[in-house]
C-alpha cells in the first residue's frame, strides 16, 4: 500500500502572492505533510524557495530582507504601481498606462513595458539556476505558450528560468523562449494549478488562492479597459472552476491589495497565516481519514504516477507539455 501523497498548488497573484509565505509556514508548524509544490507565477517564485529550503522561517527572513532593500525600492517595477495606484490587476494597470499615452511608442515596437532583465533581476535575489530536480521536493511551475494557448510544465532545467518563464505577465515582461516557444504567464491558462498535481497522481491537493477582487467600475469604461475586464472577469471564473478540484482550498484576505503594493508585505504574509489556520483541522480530519499522520516530510520520493490516481479531471480547454527549462532563454529585445 503506498502512502497518501499530498500536493500544494500556490496561485498566481503578484505582490498579493506573498500570502503564500504565511501560508506555508501555518502547514509546516501544524505539521500538514507537503510532497510536492506547483505553482504559477508569484506562486511559482514561494513555491520554488519552498521546494529548496522547507524552512518556511528561513523564507520569511529572505523575502523581509529583500522587501525591505534599496535594491527593491529602487526597483523598475514600481513604475507601473505609481502610475496606476487605483487598479488591481497587472494588465488594468498595463491599460491605464497605455491609455495615458506614457508608453504607446514603445509598446508598438516592443514586446512589453519592462524588461526581461528587469523580471530576473528581482528573480535572481530569491532563486538560481540550480536544476529543478535537485530541489528537496518535486517542484513545477507553470506557464503559457503565447502561440499555440497550451499550458507548458517546467519540471527540470534551471529554477530562475523556469520561475521568469512562468512570471512573465504579457504586456509588462517580455516572452520567455522556451525551445522555440515564447512562454507567458501560467495565469493566462491556469492561476492555481490544482490540475497539474491532479495529473501527477496526487491524492490530496491543497490550493492557495490569492486573486484579486473585482470591483465595480466607479464610472463608465473607455473601450481599452472594457476590453481587460472582460479578460479579468473570464480569469476568475476559470480559477473558480480550477480550485474545485482542490481538496482544501485556502483563500488568503488580500483581494485589495494592489498587484504591486509589495510595501504592505507583513499584512499580506500574515493573512496567509490566518487563511490556512482556518483550514487546518478540515486538512488534518481529511489525513487522518487517508490514513496520513501530520508531519512534514523533507524529502519525499518521487511520486509513481501508476500508482493511486485519482479519477480523471474533465476535460481541460488546454494541453499541457512538459517542458525541459535549460532551453530557456530570454526574448531578444529590439530597443
Amino acid at each position: 500500500m503506498f502512502p497518501v501523497r499530498v500536493g500544494l498548488a500556490l496561485g498566481g497573484g503578484a505582490a498579493r502572492g506573498l500570502a503564500h509565505l504565511g501560508v506555508v509556514e501555518a502547514l509546516r508548524d501544524a505539521g500538514i505533510p507537503v510532497d510536492v509544490v506547483a505553482g504559477t507565477s508569484m506562486g511559482a517564485l514561494v513555491g520554488a524557495m519552498f521546494a529548496r529550503n522547507a524552512d518556511a522561517t528561513a523564507m520569511l527572513a529572505e523575502a523581509t530582507r529583500f522587501l525591505r532593500s534599496p535594491e527593491f525600492r529602487q526597483a523598475r517595477i514600481h513604475r507601473l504601481q505609481r502610475e496606476t495606484p487605483a487598479e488591481k490587476s497587472v494588465l488594468d494597470a498595463v491599460s491605464r498606462y497605455i491609455s495615458r499615452g506614457r508608453v504607446l511608442a514603445s509598446t508598438v515596437t516592443r514586446p512589453s513595458v519592462l524588461d526581461a532583465e528587469d523580471l530576473y533581476e528581482l528573480l535572481g535575489f530569491f532563486v538560481d539556476d540550480r536544476d529543478i530536480r535537485s530541489l528537496r521536493l518535486p517542484f513545477l511551475a507553470v506557464a503559457t505558450d503565447l502561440r499555440t494557448g497550451e499550458e507548458v510544465i517546467l519540471d527540470r532545467g534551471p529554477v530562475i528560468d523556469a520561475v521568469a518563464a512562468s512570471s512573465a505577465v504579457p504586456g509588462a515582461f517580455p516572452p520567455i523562449v522556451v525551445g522555440g516557444r515564447e512562454c507567458v504567464d501560467g495565469g493566462v491558462v491556469n492561476m492555481v494549478p490544482v490540475s497539474v498535481l491532479r495529473d501527477m497522481g496526487l491524492d490530496y491537493v491543497i490550493a492557495s488562492n490569492v486573486s484579486h477582487e473585482l470591483p465595480v467600475p466607479a464610472d463608465a469604461m473607455k473601450a481599452l479597459a472594457t476590453h481587460f475586464r472582460t479578460h479579468e472577469i473570464t480569469k476568475r471564473t476559470l480559477t473558480r472552476l480550477q480550485v474545485r478540484f482542490a481538496d482544501a482550498v485556502i483563500t488568503p484576505r488580500v483581494g485589495q491589495i494592489h498587484w504591486a503594493d509589495f510595501t504592505r508585505s507583513d499584512e499580506v504574509i500574515e493573512a496567509g497565516r490566518l487563511a490556512a489556520r482556518d483550514v487546518l483541522d478540515t486538512i488534518r480530519g481529511d489525513l487522518k481519514r487517508l490514513g496520513r499522520r501530520p508531519r512534514f516530510l523533507r524529502r519525499p520520493r518521487r511520486i509513481p504516477p501508476e500508482h493511486g490516481a485519482p479519477p480523471p479531471m474533465p476535460p481541460s480547454p488546454v494541453e499541457a507539455a512538459s517542458v525541459d527549462a535549460t532551453e530557456l532563454s530570454t526574448q531578444e529585445l529590439d530597443l
